[in-house]
């Protein structure tokens, strides 16, 4: 499986729903490797990609730059353990309050040691109605094999409002590329 290709891990978590949406949420959760283990912490990131109608990259938002000029989009910080009792890392998205220059949002999660999914125990994460809890989308990341990124979902506004995919259609190959890059460099926020 390339980057950018749907993956058959994604799950809606209500088929027959249509979510309304407001304020949105990304909560990505892995567990810790047993005490006494011989391997390290798994360390994902979960990261937000906002575009504009051409569909450059106008902001990334993760846990080194939590907050987009106007705090439309918050990350809750950065766990290296996967040690929260339920999501580690959470991104909060307020439609509403989103500039008008951004078209679409892309959820992303990075492994930032470089360890492939399929070997991060109870890897998993969600889109989720963040007043409601609903839950829109699950993925375990577990069965994406080798990756070590993917693009969970996007967000695409239109003139009836915001829409919700799991096809990673706003992040491509060479996006991805990029995200991995700046992970490399010290996650840094800066991807142009």
């Amino acid at each position: 499986m390339q980057i950018g290709e749907e993956a058959n891990a994604h799950e809606w978590a209500d088929p027959g729903a249509k979510p309304d949406l407001k304020e949105v949420v990304m909560g990505l959760h892995w567990t810790p490797p047993d005490a006494g283990a011989a391997t390290e912490p798994a360390d994902l990131d979960a990261m937000c990609v906002l575009f504009d109608a051409d569909r450059r990259v106008l902001e990334v938002v993760s846990a080194i730059h939590p907050r987009n000029a106007d705090s439309s989009v918050i990350h809750t910080g950065d766990s290296r353990t996967g040690t929260s009792e339920w999501d580690d890392e959470r991104i909060f998205v307020f439609l509403d309050a989103l500039p008008e220059a951004i078209s679409s949002v892309a959820f992303v999660v990075i492994s930032a040691t470089g360890r492939v999914f399929s070997e991060v125990r109870g890897a998993s994460c969600h889109v989720s109605d963040h007043v409601t809890e609903q839950e829109w989308i699950r993925l375990q990341l577990t069965e994406l094999g080798q990756r070590t990124a993917h693009c969970v979902a996007t967000l695409q506004r239109g003139p009836a409002g915001w829409r919700l995919s799991r096809e990673p259609e706003a992040v491509n190959a060479e996006l991805m590329t990029a995200l991995l890059s700046s992970i490399a460099r010290g996650k840094g926020s800066a991807v142009q």
